[in-house]
């Protein structure tokens, strides 16, 4: 996968499109930590979504496919 970087405002919503195999599943996956990332790290509101605990997280982040 290619280095991906963006910033979103807090109280935002988001919504990732593309073509089949543009890596959207992989994005959520990711997000939910379904998908360890290889490098780099994911940042929600200044803190590595690594350090917080699987449960904690996925019960804040609502990913909708």
């Amino acid at each position: 996968m290619k280095e991906v970087s963006f910033k979103v405002e807090a109280g935002s919503k988001v919504g990732i499109v593309g073509r089949t195999g543009a890596g959207k599943s992989t994005i959520a996956q990711t997000l939910s930590r379904l998908l360890e990332l290889e490098s780099g790290s994911i940042e929600i509101d200044g803190v590595d979504i690594a350090s917080i605990r699987l449960q904690e997280l996925r019960s804040k982040v609502t990913v909708i496919p």
